[in-house]
């Protein structure tokens, strides 16, 4: 019986889900789109969450011209935001602001961490062909386009680990060049939709087991203009980690 591609799922894999889904691609653009084995749940069951992603993911590249994020936004995304008396606009838009550079509004993180979940554990399985356990590793996204208005300490680390990044990994350097996980596309794939690089230093010897050993990142680009990395930290253990104990301690 084939399994999910979501870590930690034992449902029946009934369906193949997109990744990323084929709402994301103009009609000319959806060829050779990535697939995996998926359940209802991890599929058609989160649909509300693809659309809300893609919403913000499209106003954000709007902004500065992009003619394929246009070309969605209007085809995928508009006419979902007027469905029953405009209730998704106003979710999105419910907090609209005018600012000197444009608009502001709020987004709902745990919406699109849950659709970036999927999308992340998605695309790290079609590549590798492993899940990760989910007791080892913490999953945290960075979107890279969005600012934080809180001053506490939680979103001052977050602006200090995507600085972090944009200096020394996004735009790369010696150490994304190693870290570097490179598998080609299909023939046709259109990267000036969506792009995606993993990183991590289980790529670097690779072992042949199952499970990975490090921790990895994910780098998603939408539209060559939206980005979001997202970290997947290997976390200690004790059930599936091997500790050695000195003999003064045992």
């Amino acid at each position: 019986m084939a399994s999910c591609y979501f870590p930690g799922c034992e449902n029946h894999a009934n369906s193949r889900e997109h990744i990323p889904p084929q709402s994301f691609f103009p009609d000319s653009k959806k060829v050779n789109l990535m697939t995996v084995k998926s359940c209802k749940v991890h599929n058609n069951d989160k649909n509300k969450d693809d659309i809300y992603a893609l919403a913000n993911i499209c106003v954000n590249c709007i902004t500065d011209g992009h003619s394929n994020a246009s070309e969605v936004f209007e085809s995928s995304v508009k006419p979902q935001l007027m469905r029953n008396n405009n209730s998704l606009f106003k979710k999105i838009f419910k907090d609209l602001a005018e600012q000197p550079q444009g608009y502001r509004f709020s987004v709902d993180s745990a919406r699109l961490d849950s659709f970036f979940d999927c999308l992340t554990h998605g695309v790290l399985y079609k590549k590798t062909k492993k899940k990760i356990n989910p007791d080892c590793y913490r999953v945290k996204h960075l979107y890279m386009n969005l600012g934080e208005q809180s001053v506490d300490d939680s979103h001052a680390y977050l602006k200090m680990m995507k600085g972090y990044w944009k200096t020394h990994l996004l735009n790369g350097g010696p150490i994304a060049e190693v870290l570097d996980f490179r598998v080609a596309d299909a023939k046709g794939y259109s990267h000036e939709v969506y792009k995606v690089k993993i990183m991590g230093a289980d790529f670097l010897n690779p072992t042949g087991r199952n499970e990975f050993q490090s921790s990895i990142s994910v780098i998603h680009e939408f539209y060559g203009h939206f980005v979001v990395v997202s970290a997947l930290t290997r976390v200690a253990n004790f059930e599936s980690t091997p500790v050695s104990i000195r003999p003064e301690f045992s």
